[in-house]
């Protein structure tokens, strides 16, 4: 008797139900359709043989769908499975397993009935059985998707409208013999990596499951087809695609690892991550303590934060993509789709409302800490007190005021509402009202904070010092800036160019690239404005004498040269902090965290508050902590914000390319606080809210410098790489080759994606 091919059909649309029934009837059946994931199981629990599973999903039921699969497959092994979905699928990579299918909807069917039929030919010899799937081992996943790339799309790549179906799965190669121009087979090695299996493909781009070979590593391998190679807007757009993602350098966001190209085959890895997301913890109704919710919340905060700040594009952040490593660290899936436009307000407020559903499975009200309850509970609400930004969620964050997540004009309306509720006025209640208001008007608006003069340089004598490991360095007379530049010393900078637009010519670096037009930091108006009335900036206090921050390389010359002055070297900040003895920290041997500030207590622990063992979340001001000083009273090299230097080296990464490097920890540091530590940038373009800098000079008072960019010799870096080799080479610059020990929050350590 001819086997039978019974499939079950999960789709919620009646309308596709019958059409796929109808357009496989001809392929296999009996065909057993429902609209929901229930009703399927409960049908299955009667079944006695399956052949295909057919389910289309969304994110709400995606996990529903897998965990049928799984039990199906417990009962039939050797069910053949596909997905289909119109939403994004990367969620659900990692429940995707060998031999399976994922399509963009609508499903062609032609595609499907080839996928159904693959292997017949191969299985004829083997031993028949009802519903037994025909052709041994299930072919490797893939996608077909007739509309759109399955990887999170590349504007600028000319996707054509109507690809060919998914290609059937190609000869094993080899890089002794030729690759195919589209999907590569399982066991194909590029370069260093080793394809173990297809996680998901369409037409242009295919994404694996590879081993780094040489370090044992798994990774996430995404792959241009060869087929493009010739063509440079195809490849312009996947290196570009890669760049953009690679530059996410957040601890809390999975990364890029690197990008590379084999016999034609252009490729990029990323961190796979084996982590249950929010939505699996939700779906085993696990229990996260409240300490462990704290964390993911400030986590994404930060993400959020960093990514509207880095000019990213990127999906919404929900339950599916949050994965939590362990209790203390959590991943978010890369969400970047290319350099863009920043949510717009309505996007916040819905990805406040996501990240509200993504913790509240985990709630329990009379178990629950009352204040983390009460913030979910705000979190995307239209209420007065709603949460609904990305600001709004990191005031919120900062438990130092109750009403710190909201707006002047948002605790205006609740204090209304309060008065408002309020059954009997009586005049003393009023007069106390008033007064209460004149103490409050006072305290925002006649208080602002007093600009210090904090631009002092330090004199650092003559004479030898070991430098990192013992390397005995001799340096000539220096001085170097006593604290790092502040916010009111940067806008006097702004302020002067502003009024003589002809300095700008004079403080330019001859290397900086002509599409920077601009020396001010990023958000530098809303940075400016709170610190001069003494407000709050991303989430913390700040004032003019905090250090400038959001400033790039170019930035920090130009102000420099304006000064009369110029960057210290890698070996003049080294020797300011350790001195002539050598010391690890700037006070001596022995690491204290309550002396400087650094990361280790910039999220909230246990018992431990935010800002609890130095006394700030994030900066300070540069004059703050007077126990983070050096033997010739340089303050902060220690913590606060990381430095760049005027050293250039080879990036670690990029064994070709020149790149700034930054010395000290800064507030989102957790480790490597020793000051011989050297962090390499990503580029003299890197800009962020933990990296700042200070001045040097060759003498005692610099003139402001009017007559062009300085000539000193080694003591300023020269970017390009561009004649004479950069860096101070006259005072001992490092060996080629140094490996420079990457800046923890720079995210260099590593992170995921899939």
């Amino acid at each position: 008797m001819e086997s039978q091919r019974t499939v079950l059909i999960i789709e919620s649309s009646e309308y596709e139900r019958e059409a796929l029934a109808a357009g496989l009837a001809g392929v296999a059946g009996p065909f057993h359709s429902f609209a929901t994931v229930e009703e399927a199981f409960a049908f299955s629990q009667s079944l006695e043989g399956l052949a295909f599973l057919i389910a289309a999903f969304t994110t709400e039921n995606g996990n529903e769908v897998f965990d049928l699969r799984d039990h199906l497959k417990s009962k039939f092994p050797r069910v053949r499975c596909a997905f289909c979905s119109s939403e994004d699928m990367s969620p659900f990579y990692g429940r995707v397993q060998e031999g399976e299918r994922l399509f963009f909807k609508p499903v062609d069917v032609a595609t499907l009935t080839g996928w159904m039929n693959e292997g017949e030919a191969s299985s004829s010899g083997s031993a028949g059985g009802e519903d037994r799937v025909l052709g041994g081992e299930a072919p490797a996943p893939a996608v077909d998707d007739r509309t759109q790339p399955i990887m999170p799309p590349v504007q600028s790549s000319p996707v054509p409208e109507s690809p060919a179906a998914s290609p059937a799965a190609s000869p094993p190669a080899s890089n002794a013999v030729d690759l195919p121009d589209e999907a590569l087979a399982v066991g194909t090695r590029l370069g260093d990596y080793k394809l173990l299996r297809v996680i998901q493909q369409d037409d242009n781009f295919a994404l694996y499951e590879a081993e780094q070979t040489s370090i044992g590593r798994k990774v996430a391998l995404k792959i241009l087809y060869r087929k493009h190679r010739t063509e440079i807007e195809w490849v312009r757009a996947f290196v570009e695609e890669a760049s953009t993602r690679a530059s996410i350098n957040h601890p809390s966001i999975s990364l890029v690892y690197e990008c590379d190209q084999e016999t034609g085959v252009n490729f990029y890895t990323l961190e796979l991550v084996d982590a249950p997301s929010l939505s699996d913890l939700a779906r085993r109704r696990a229990r996260l303590e409240d300490h462990v919710l704290w964390g993911v919340l400030e986590s994404v905060s930060s993400a959020l934060a960093y990514l509207r700040d880095s000019g990213m594009d990127h999906r919404l952040v929900s339950a599916q993509t949050i994965l939590l490593l362990n209790e203390e660290h959590v991943r978010i899936a890369n969400p970047v789709k290319g350099r863009g436009d920043p949510l717009t307000v309505e996007d916040e407020a819905k990805q406040m409302g996501l990240l509200g559903e993504a913790i509240a499975p985990f709630l329990v009200k009379s178990v629950s800490d009352p204040e983390l309850f009460s913030l979910v509970d705000r979190l995307g609400s239209s209420r007065v007190d709603g949460i609904r930004t990305i600001d709004g969620l990191a005031r919120a964050l900062d438990t130092s005021d109750p009403k710190s997540a909201l707006s002047d004009a948002e605790i205006a309306k609740l204090n209304e509402q309060e008065t408002n509720r309020t059954a009997i006025v009586t005049g003393t209640v009023i007069g106390l009202l008033i007064v209460a208001a004149g103490v409050i008007a006072l305290l925002v608006y006649g208080g602002k904070p007093v600009v210090r003069d904090l631009d002092d340089l330090a004199k650092i004598p003559e004479g030898v010092f070991p430098y990192q490991e013992g390397e005995q360095v001799e340096l000539p007379e220096y001085w170097i800036g006593q604290y790092e530049v502040t916010i009111g010393d940067y806008a006097a900078f702004l302020e002067d160019l502003a009024a003589h637009p002809g300095k700008r010519s004079m403080v330019r670096h001859p290397d900086q690239p002509e599409s920077k037009k601009s020396y001010a930091p990023d958000r530098w108006s809303d940075m400016r404005d709170a610190a001069m009335r003494g407000g709050r900036f991303a989430g913390a206090p700040i004032d003019p004498n905090c250090p400038v921050i959001g400033v790039d390389w170019w930035d920090a010359y130009a102000y420099a040269t304006w000064k009369g002055a110029r960057l210290p070297t890698e070996q003049e900040w080294e020797k300011a902090a350790r001195g002539r003895a050598g010391s690890v920290y700037p006070w001596g041997g022995e690491l204290d965290s309550s002396r400087f500030n650094s990361g280790v207590d910039q999220s909230s622990e246990g018992d431990q508050a935010p800002g609890s063992i130095d006394g700030y979340r994030a900066w300070n001001p540069v004059d703050a902590l007077i126990s983070d000083e050096s033997r010739y009273g340089v303050r902060g090299l220690a913590g606060n914000v990381s430095e760049w230097t005027a050293s250039f080296d080879t990036d670690p990464d990029s064994p070709d390319k020149k790149v700034p490097i930054k010395r000290g920890a800064s507030f989102a540091t957790k480790e490597g606080f020793e000051v011989t530590t050297r962090r390499a940038a990503e580029s003299p373009e890197e800009r962020n809210f933990w990296t700042g800098f200070r001045i040097a000079s060759d003498v005692e008072n610099p003139r402001p410098n009017r007559s062009g960019p300085r000539k000193g010799k080694s003591k300023e870096a020269n970017p390009t790489g561009k004649g004479k080799a950069a860096s101070p080479a006259a005072d001992g610059e490092e060996a080629a080759g140094t490996p420079a020990t990457p800046d923890p929050e720079s995210g260099m350590e590593g992170d995921g994606d899939a």
